[in-house]
C-alpha cells in the first residue's frame, strides 16, 4: 500500500482517512478479537483488552471497571463488546478510554506511527492532519503508561530477581 499522507494545496498534510463516527460499522468498538493474533503478551494480557487510565476511571462507573495484573480495564459483555456500545455506537463517546480515541493509529516499533486498515475510514476521504492530534495525544498517553510499567518493572528487586 502506498502513504496514506499528501500535502494540500495550501501545503498542509492531510490523511487519507476519516472518522466515520456514528456511520461506522462498529469496526473498533464492536466484538472484540484479537488483532494481532502473531503477538503474545508476556504478561498474559489479551489484545482485546481496553485499557483504562488511572485518569479516566472517575468518569467510568465502577461497574465497568476490572482491575487485572496492576492495570485497569473496561469489563467487556459475555459477548467481547464493549460496555459502552448500543444500537452501533458509543454511548459514553465523551468520557471513552485514551485506547479508543487513539484507535485505529498505533505505534510500531519498526515502522512507527500506523494504521488499522481494517477501519472502514481509510482510504475514505482526506483529513487534515491536524485533526487527528487528540487521537496521537491519546496513543501517546497510552504508551506512555506502557513504558512507565515496563521501567517500573525492571527497577523492582522481583524483576531482578527472575533474570
Amino acid at each position: 500500500m502506498k502513504s496514506l499522507l499528501r500535502r494540500n494545496k495550501n501545503g498542509g498534510q492531510e490523511i487519507n482517512w476519516i472518522c466515520l463516527k456514528e456511520n461506522c460499522p462498529e469496526n473498533c468498538c464492536g466484538y472484540f478479537r484479537d488483532r494481532l493474533p502473531d503477538y503474545l503478551s508476556i504478561k498474559g494480557i489479551k489484545h482485546d483488552e481496553i485499557l483504562v487510565l488511572i485518569k479516566e476511571i472517575s468518569g467510568i462507573s465502577k461497574t465497568h471497571i476490572v482491575k487485572k495484573k496492576g492495570n485497569h480495564y473496561l469489563k467487556l459483555k459475555k459477548n467481547r463488546s464493549c460496555p459502552f456500545y448500543a444500537h452501533g455506537k458509543c454511548n459514553q463517546f465523551n468520557i471513552r478510554p485514551s485506547v479508543c480515541r487513539a484507535y485505529p493509529f498505533y505505534i510500531d516499533l519498526f515502522t512507527g506511527l500506523n494504521i488499522d486498515i481494517t477501519c472502514p475510514g481509510v482510504g475514505g476521504g482526506w483529513t487534515r492532519i491536524e485533526a487527528i492530534k487528540p487521537a496521537l495525544k491519546s496513543l501517546i498517553r497510552c504508551y506512555k503508561k506502557h513504558i512507565k510499567s515496563i521501567e517500573d518493572e525492571l527497577q523492582s528487586k522481583s524483576f531482578q530477581k527472575d533474570f
